[in-house]
């Protein structure tokens, strides 16, 4: 089941208008697959699991579970990502360049 808050804007001619649509389940969680699959490659690259979470300081079952696909906070996934070294849009554009080949 999914959770989408949907603000309505004022009155228009038609009446309210939608201003958000909502995710589908499958989608979200093939690009939460995604993410994960190029999180644990990258990190790969730079080091070991262990080591990794304990510079980052994040459980290393959490961990498992976010590079499996599981669903992170923003800070989590932005300290990913600097513990990584990686930009946010650097990340993004390597996850378009992978989805794409």
């Amino acid at each position: 089941m999914t959770l989408v808050l949907i603000r309505r804007m004022g009155k228009s001619k038609k009446g309210n208008r939608v201003v958000a649509r909502e995710l589908p389940i499958a989608e979200l969680e093939e690009l939460l697959l995604k993410n994960g699959r190029l999180i644990r490659s990258l990190r790969e690259e730079r080091t070991t699991l262990k080591k990794f979470v304990y510079e980052i300081n994040i459980a290393r079952t959490q961990m498992i579970k976010y590079e499996a696909g599981g669903d992170m906070r923003l800070s989590t996934f932005l300290k990913v990502l600097y513990g990584l070294d990686i930009g946010f849009d650097a990340f993004f554009k390597e996850l378009e360049k992978r989805a794409s080949n």
